[in-house]
């Protein structure tokens, strides 16, 4: 066990999770230019600060790149890098990652966020700046690529001043350096997806060379008074290695990621309510966490896999979202989410249908073969259960859509795509309840007519969703259980075709959900026997 690590939290996850920094030589983060001056802005508004260019440029990596020049009018080898040019990249090598090459918005934004050079403008709200962004013009280049582009493909409706990824998290990026470290490691991912160009792995590395012992003496405090910034770290570093499963340089799965995560939230005192009796949701930064931190437990339960064997069973994994659940039943249980695409309502339903799949997967899959035992039969109270949660998920879907508060109090609510995101909505309703049918009461798509019923349903979501757009942000889960289904060629066509055009605009971990979704066709098993450490949300 690690020295001075709290007691309470697991020592599995800790010794595997806080081993330590990858084994990298310290290289200087920095231009290969003589210069080094501290960046300086080149024009300031009111509301805004103007610092370059981002010209679409190869980043060649730390000791090739010319950082000083990435966001000056000057090409890093006196020539533009044009984005038509071949890529050094597989143009057919499997979007591992998950970022695809564009995203289209509901907007009519141009589908080619490099069809222009993109002006570097920082709000004055993020200022003052660290010295990691200052000192070297890449880092700048990355960070605004975050808040301009990558935060638009990490939500389902993205409004410009009220996405929390574009809001909330650089707020608290910008005063704690591991934070940061994330959040441009997840921007250089994605900037090198969308032009098709390696990632920087030495840059990316030397960033996260000192997030783990940073995190590590953060544990140390005896009293566990863990910042909102140590939070948000251990979220991005799950929601980081689920979308780029070798950034870190090690093989920790995701879900010991998580375990950490769920123990600092729930070990931490004042857990997500910052020490006030107040509804947690009137603080925009708790609320923020809660959401994204609960999406990714609740979603990587439903997940299932052998993956979730080396932790607690799901039914212990979520349960400390419960102790939010009356806030939000006072106030804000039938808004949909903006981080999540749904209501809050259904992701406390989820939780519980995650639990109670998980346990009767145990039952139901044989440990040795991996295949479904034929004569299992749910148990009494297991039907109970699963009635009152199907009962749960009609009455869920009656209620009217309604934006979340960042929209309310920050947003345009005129703008809120209300089609999209009711469709997002109930197609992750239906979703759940297939799982309930085929996972807790063992029924199937042939031979059930609810099954099909909530397929068609899920068909019919998908539908009124414009193919392309943000809100498919939120249809992984619906997508994968609708394609596992499908036993028609026209309706694995549909979801097939919807599948790789979401690889392509930008949309994180759906390679591997499609991969698994075919071998699915392929061998004609069922896909909860065949999961390993896929992540279906």
């Amino acid at each position: 066990m690690i020295a001075g690590a709290s007691p309470s939290l697991p020592p599995l996850s800790l010794n595997a999770i806080m081993a330590g920094s990858p084994s990298q030589a310290r290289i200087h983060e920095g231009s290969t230019s003589p210069s080094n001056a501290r960046l300086a802005p080149l024009h300031s508004q009111l509301h805004q600060t103007y610092y370059g260019l981002d010209r679409g440029f190869v980043d060649r990596d730390i000791g090739r790149n010319d950082d000083q020049n990435a966001i000056s009018g000057q090409s890093p080898l006196l020539q533009r890098d044009a984005l038509d040019t071949p890529s050094e990249l597989d143009h057919n090598s499997p979007l591992e990652f998950g970022f695809g090459m564009q995203q289209n918005s509901p907007s009519n934004e141009t589908n080619n966020y490099y069809a222009a050079p993109v002006p570097i403008y920082i709000s004055r709200e993020l200022e003052p700046l660290p010295q990691r962004l200052l000192d070297n013009p890449m880092n700048l280049l990355y960070f605004h690529h975050f808040l301009t582009h990558t935060a638009r493909v990490l939500v389902p409706f993205d409004d410009k001043h009220a996405n929390p990824f574009r809001m909330i998290l650089p707020q608290i990026a910008v005063k704690n350096d591991s934070l940061l470290a994330l959040l441009l490691a997840y921007s250089a991912c994605h900037r090198a997806r969308i032009l098709n160009q390696p990632e920087p792995t030495l840059r990316i590395s030397l960033w996260l060379e000192d997030v783990f012992p940073e995190l590590r003496k953060a544990l140390e405090d005896k009293d566990k008074n863990f910042s909102n910034a140590n939070l948000a770290t251990a979220i991005m570093i799950t929601s980081l290695e689920i979308i780029s499963p070798t950034v870190f340089g090690y093989n920790i799965s995701w879900q010991k990621h998580l375990s950490l995560a769920r123990e600092l939230i729930t070990s931490r005192p004042t857990g997500l309510h910052g020490g006030t009796t107040n509804n947690f949701r009137d603080d925009q930064v708790s609320s923020f966490l809660w959401s994204w931190a609960a999406f990714l437990d609740v979603l990587g339960s439903l997940s299932g896999g052998r993956g979730n064997n080396t932790t607690s069973s799901s039914m212990h994994q979520t349960q400390w979202i419960f102790e939010y659940e009356l806030d939000d039943i006072v106030d804000g249980y039938d808004e949909i989410d903006c981080v999540m695409g749904f209501t809050t309502r259904c992701i406390y339903l989820l939780a519980k249908i995650a639990s109670l799949a998980s346990r009767c997967d145990a039952e139901r899959i044989d440990d040795d073969t991996h295949e479904i035992r034929p004569d299992w039969h749910p148990s009494e109270d297991v039907v109970r259960q699963a009635e009152e949660l199907r009962q749960g998920l009609l009455n869920s879907l009656g209620c009217p859509p309604v934006p979340c508060k960042h929209i309310h109090n920050h947003g345009d609510v005129e703008k809120w795509d209300r089609r999209s995101l009711t469709a997002t909505n109930e197609a992750t309703h239906w979703a759940a309840m297939v799982h309930l049918y085929r996972r807790v009461l063992g029924r199937t798509a042939e031979d059930d007519a609810d099954v099909a019923y909530a397929l068609r349903r899920i068909f019919a979501c998908l539908d009124l969703i414009e193919v392309g757009s943000a809100a498919e942000s939120g249809l992984l889960l619906p997508m994968f259980t609708a394609g596992c289904e499908a036993r028609t060629e026209a309706d694995r066509s549909q979801i097939l075709e919807r599948f790789l055009v979401t690889e392509k605009v930008g949309i994180a971990k759906v390679h591997s959900a499609r991969r698994l979704m075919q071998e699915v066709w392929r061998t004609r098993k069922p896909w909860e026997t065949l999961v390993s450490t896929e992540f279906l949300g």
